[in-house]
């Protein structure tokens, strides 16, 4: 062989690996572009000032297919983000690994981080095998985060391993952006108009704080105008009557770009107040809002929905000797309603529970233009109560009639994006303008592009209280069946969408397709498939050897 051509062939093959070392690119040819990561987690990968690394708790030396394939995807996912940015390093670390007590202790640190184990079943030795679903992001801060969406209640496993995958690259990419330190915004509760108190949504300014968030408490009282450094207001449950003047100056934050988060509730009904005597009849909240809720295209109804698809209450239904006999109803006044859109706000959200909620109405605009979106909405065997109503627990004495229950798909929580008319656009005083002037201000009378939600029940951020204890429970959490809602989830979504103009948060938008083994049909057809792979080869296999051995002996004999 020419010593040139063999030289020519090892100096090109040196030369393809250093070129594949030094340019690496790959072409995405799947229907739902798994492989390619979406431009803003790319900028932001790419703008990293810290390093990150990320150590990921699900692996073991036994894994079933399924975890098998989720493990794989979180690692390509991975190799993404390590590929885009030279400040990503990531590992696995197995759970198990170790003595009993290192795992004991590793256990209850992640426990105690909020990441709850997973058995996958058991090893060789017959001893249960758990994993531990989550990453840890090592950077600036250190933050855990869970990356399986296992909280569906009856979901199989093929949806929550679908649902977690298609979920991977914006869990990951948050993970990265909090240990970065760069995630994170002002958010302000109100208060001084009856307001949630600070302890009725500890859960929720708790997780906002993990987050990275800045919070605080925004007296109505002591604001001349809003503070262009607070990102996002939440105006969760008010009771009491708004002034002019706290009309205005909500306003004009909404007209300079704020973002806006109204939690209301039309009536003063609650299930305490129902307890405290036989027949309650709510009434309107004096809140002086309505108008300029109109006037950003919304109307809150003064009606209340009631909802087949509903939580439970107990009631005392007699005594048995010296004890109360507790029975167990659906109420059908706190509905668990569903997500209705594609935002992301509520992407592969689970069910959120409400407390005596009201109809939200869309209104056109007629000066600008907003885009508005039905985020939540109530089943389709739905009914509305109208104000003035008595309520008392006397339906829960009959079976419903689910011909009445025909006013369904309600919408209760409605985002808007755009600009939005000034509510005080031809009758701001004179006393008003004075107030803007001081400031170096002029009143707008049309907003700069921003956003608002408008929830149709405040108690939806309110977390209850164990009566034994004493201790905050988790937003969402029903106490009669002991599942947790997406209250909250529903919440820190609404709010990072806010402050995020196109960002890592649409990457839930992403929709990702596996072709996963259907166990329940592969159990069932377990014989067919046995022979199908096992045997029919092998019966195939002996026919041809007898042939070829006939024809053989045939033409030779």
């Amino acid at each position: 062989m020419d010593i040139k051509y063999i030289i020519g062939l090892i100096v090109g093959v040196i030369s393809i690996n250093f070129l594949g070392q030094q340019f690496y690119t790959t072409i995405d040819l799947t229907e739902d572009q798994r492989y390619t990561l979406s431009a803003p987690i790319s900028d932001m990968l790419n703008h990293l000032e810290n390093d990150v690394t990320i150590r990921v708790f699900l692996t073991a030396d036994f894994l079933p297919a399924d975890y098998k394939l989720f493990k794989k995807s979180i690692s390509e996912k991975l190799d993404d983000f390590e590929n885009e940015s030279s400040r990503i390093n990531y590992f696995f670390e197995d759970p198990n690994k170790g003595d009993i007590e290192t795992i004991r202790q590793r256990g209850m640190a992640l426990r105690k981080m909020g990441v709850n184990p997973v058995r996958v079943g058991k090893d060789q030795q017959g001893k249960d095998v758990y994993v531990f679903p989550a990453a840890v992001f090592e950077g600036k801060d250190t933050v855990v985060v869970n990356l399986m969406d296992n909280d569906i209640p009856g979901a199989d496993e093929k949806t929550v391993i679908t649902n977690s995958i298609g979920l991977l690259e914006y869990n990951l990419a948050k993970g990265v952006q909090m240990a970065s330190g760069k995630i994170g915004g002002v958010v302000a509760f109100t208060e001084g108009r009856g307001e949630l108190s600070a302890g009725e949504i500890s859960d929720l300014d708790r997780s906002l704080r993990q987050s990275g968030y800045a919070v605080g408490r925004l007296p109505w009282d002591n604001i001349e105008v809003f503070d262009p450094k607070i990102d996002v207001v939440v105006i969760a449950k008010p009771q009491k009557t708004f002034s002019e003047k706290d009309k205005f100056i909500l306003d004009q934050y909404i007209m300079q770009g704020g973002k806006v988060i109204w939690l209301i509730d039309r009536l003063t009904a609650s299930l305490d107040s129902m307890m405290q005597r036989q027949v309650y009849t709510p009434y309107d909240y004096p809140l002086g809002i309505e108008d300029q809720l109109f006037k950003y295209g919304f109307r809150i109804q003064p009606n209340i929905i009631m909802d087949m698809e509903c939580t439970q209450i107990k009631l005392v239904d007699g005594t048995m000797g010296n004890a109360a006999q507790m029975n167990v109803y659906p109420w059908y006044f706190h509905p668990a309603v569903r997500p209705f859109s594609d935002n992301p706000i509520v992407k592969n959200l689970d069910r959120v529970n409400l407390r005596f909620a009201s109809v939200i109405d869309t209104i056109a605009t007629k000066k600008t233009q907003t885009q508005k979106t039905i985020l939540l909405q109530t089943s389709d065997k739905s009914m509305l109560k109208f104000s003035p109503v008595e309520l008392n627990f006397e339906i829960l004495r009959v079976e419903p009639d689910p011909q009445y229950f025909n006013k369904g798909n309600l919408p209760v929580a409605v985002l808007s994006e755009g600009e939005f008319t000034s509510a005080f656009e031809y009758t701001a005083t004179s006393e008003m303008k004075s107030l803007m002037e001081k400031r170096n201000m002029e009143v707008m009378t049309r907003s700069v592009p921003t956003k608002m939600l408008v929830v149709g029940d405040g108690d939806i951020a309110r977390n209850d209280f164990d009566p034994a204890t004493g201790n905050i429970r988790s937003l969402g959490f029903d106490r009669v069946s002991g599942y947790t809602f997406a209250n909250k989830e529903f919440l820190m979504n609404a709010i990072e969408y806010m402050l995020d103009d196109g960002g890592i948060i649409q990457s839930k938008n992403r929709e990702v397709k596996l072709n996963l083994l259907d166990c329940t049909r592969a159990k069932a057809e377990k014989s067919y498939w046995q022979f199908l792979n096992i045997i029919l080869p092998l019966l195939f296999l002996a026919g041809f050897g007898a042939l070829y051995y006939f024809i053989r002996k045939r033409r030779f004999g």
